[in-house]
């Protein structure tokens, strides 16, 4: 059985779940050169959870925007595609006490997740123009079946409501991705 968390995502008590544990934002540390990522887990998995040492605990004017704008996302999601999406806060790996994701959307059986954008004008129209998912993006779109073994598709979204377009991504684990550089990979 999975282990769905259901709180708040960015709280202290989300954070706190989240402790010692590599989540989507974070799993690009797994495929970077240098110890970052290692330390971070290590330094937490030795020391208790102390809210005063979140790094990210911040909250800029991007990040409030997509926040203020991920539940209309979901909601075009939803009517996209025509499955109802639920909230979590964290989706525990059931095979790595590592590792989770804090998806945007799930559906009830767990099959299918959702990753909500809502960028700047820039970047939004940069990735309706190149039609893939941003590489920025990318490791948490495949974090997610690493994390969700029940996994079988995810929507990633780039929504603006100011923009008269979106961009829907649905990926599988039968996708081809594309790293840009010439290179892709098969998920």
């Amino acid at each position: 059985m999975i282990n769905m968390t259901d709180i708040i995502q960015q709280t202290i008590e989300w954070h706190e779940v989240k402790h010692a544990k590599i989540g989507g934002t974070l799993s690009k540390g797994l495929f970077t050169k240098g110890d970052d990522l290692f330390f971070k887990i290590l330094s937490e998995r030795i020391e208790p959870f102390d809210p005063d040492e979140i790094e990210d605990f911040f909250e800029n004017k991007a990040m409030q925007r997509g926040n203020d704008l991920e539940p209309l996302g979901l909601e075009y999601l939803e009517e996209y595609t025509g499955l109802k999406f639920n909230s979590t806060g964290w989706l525990q790996s059931e095979e790595n006490e590592l590792i989770g994701i804090s998806p945007d959307g799930i559906t009830e059986d767990l099959k299918i997740l959702a990753e909500i954008k809502c960028p700047g004008a820039k970047k939004h129209t940069e990735t309706i123009y190149n039609n893939c998912i941003p590489n920025d993006n990318l490791n948490q779109v495949l974090h997610s079946f690493i994390a969700n073994k029940n996994q079988e598709k995810h929507y990633f979204i780039s929504f603006r409501p100011e923009s008269p377009k979106h961009f829907i991504k649905e990926t599988t684990l039968d996708s081809i991705i594309d790293l840009g550089l010439k290179k892709t990979i098969e998920v």
